[in-house]
């Protein structure tokens, strides 16, 4: 495992962001934006495969503690997975707060982790031959080949901390986010999950 760079400066950031009146729920918003971005990427390219039907999904699995988001689009090279810790990202960050607003982008790894004690990120570059994952808590991350389908796209896979599973792993919840963002994105986007008699559901939210 690597570790992070400035691990104390971002603390702080994540510190700030807890205890802000940031909502919390621009998380998903901000991954869901990322995802459409994949997916027109992908829908603009000329050797798309002929079956390409773009899509986004968002599970939540309560027991788990967690929420998952996943998308067909243009998938990420292992270099664009390595970027979630540079630099560049928590300066993102950094800026945001000084901003006090959330108009910037794409702030990467360290705003999810105010929210989550880990993540997963499986993705397939399109066109390249392998996919990577990319397994991080706060204070360190990995990055190496593995299994995936032949189409490009990600899995973003979110562990909860405490404070925070039950308000984003309640369907009542999400669909009420999801609801707000679905103007936002421009692609078919599903809200997945088990109900009580452990009955896989999927509904289109737009």
């Amino acid at each position: 495992m690597n570790t992070y760079k400035n691990i104390e400066q971002i603390e702080n950031y994540l510190s700030i962001l807890k205890n802000s009146t940031f909502k919390k729920e621009l998380f998903l918003k901000e991954l869901l934006l990322n995802a459409n971005k994949a997916l027109h990427t992908k829908e603009n390219c000329e050797d798309k495969e002929a079956d390409f039907e773009a899509m986004m999904e968002v599970y939540f699995e309560p027991s788990d503690s967690s929420i998952t988001i996943v998308d067909n689009g243009i998938g990420m090279s292992k270099e664009e997975l390595n970027s979630f810790v540079t630099e560049s990202s928590y300066k993102k960050v950094e800026k945001v707060l000084l901003d006090n607003s959330l108009v910037e982008k794409e702030l990467g790894l360290y705003f999810i982790f105010a929210l989550a004690q880990k993540i997963s990120i499986i993705s397939k570059k399109h066109k390249e031959d392998t996919a990577h994952k990319f397994i991080s808590d706060l204070n360190s991350f990995d990055i190496a080949p593995c299994i995936n389908e032949d189409y490009s796209g990600t899995v973003i896979y979110i562990k909860l901390k405490d404070e925070f599973a039950k308000e984003f792993t309640n369907k009542e919840n999400l669909i009420t986010y999801l609801n707000d963002i679905k103007e936002f994105v421009d692609f078919d986007l599903f809200l997945s999950y088990y109900d009580e008699n452990f009955q896989e559901k999927i509904e289109k939210i737009n």
